[in-house]
């Protein structure tokens, strides 16, 4: 299940509950999040602390002395079903801006359908894009100066998603990055395509 700090994972389609780490696509959820433009963001992932870090114990030390009972990771994405939308997810600027967001708050600060969510499942396939931890294996090559203020949490294969949701990255080849502020005071996600 792990490799150098790395927790592979694909996706099962059972019921999820709150308690599990989920990814999908709400547009309807509560506390509507907007990018600049005025498009309001969909929720494609979320992530109880206490829940990462049994799965991935190794993160317990970057969780040290900070509060994280009852906590989420929210993670935001432009998405638009109708129209082109790649470039506000790709360009790390636009993520900043706030094209795409991360929101640590508890874990009921945002309600949606758990219904569109399925949760992770942690497997021993080390040749798997999707994971926990470690570090992140990047399509493209990042300038990592900007990063070292963020903990890297995860990455996410489109093409691993369950089909009703796969697109989510625009297209199914792509990756999503996430990250956090090491004071948990948000983050940061984009993605990369090849």
């Amino acid at each position: 299940m792990e490799k150098n700090g790395y927790v592979n994972f694909n996706f099962l389609e059972s019921k999820p509950n709150i308690n599990n780490i989920l990814v999908g696509l709400d547009l309807d959820y509560s506390n509507k999040v907007i990018a600049p433009d005025g498009h309001e963001l969909a929720l494609v992932a979320f992530i109880p602390i206490e829940n990462l870090l049994t799965i991935a114990p190794q993160f317990k030390t970057d969780f040290q002395d900070m509060e994280y009972k009852d906590k989420a990771i929210y993670v935001f994405s432009y998405y638009d079903k109708e129209d082109y939308f790649l470039d506000y997810i790709t360009e790390i600027d636009d993520a900043i801006q706030g094209y795409t967001k991360v929101i640590i708050g508890d874990k009921n600060q945002f309600k949606f359908n758990l219904d569109k969510f399925y949760p992770i499942n942690p497997i021993e396939n080390l040749d798997e894009m999707s994971f926990l931890g470690g570090q992140p294996e990047y399509l493209q090559q990042e300038s990592d100066d900007f990063l070292e203020k963020y903990i890297f949490i995860g990455q996410i294969l489109g093409m691993n998603l369950p089909e009703e949701v796969n697109e989510i990255f625009y297209l199914t080849e792509n990756i999503g990055y996430i990250f956090i502020n090491q004071d948990l005071s948000g983050g940061l996600f984009f993605v990369q395509t090849t």
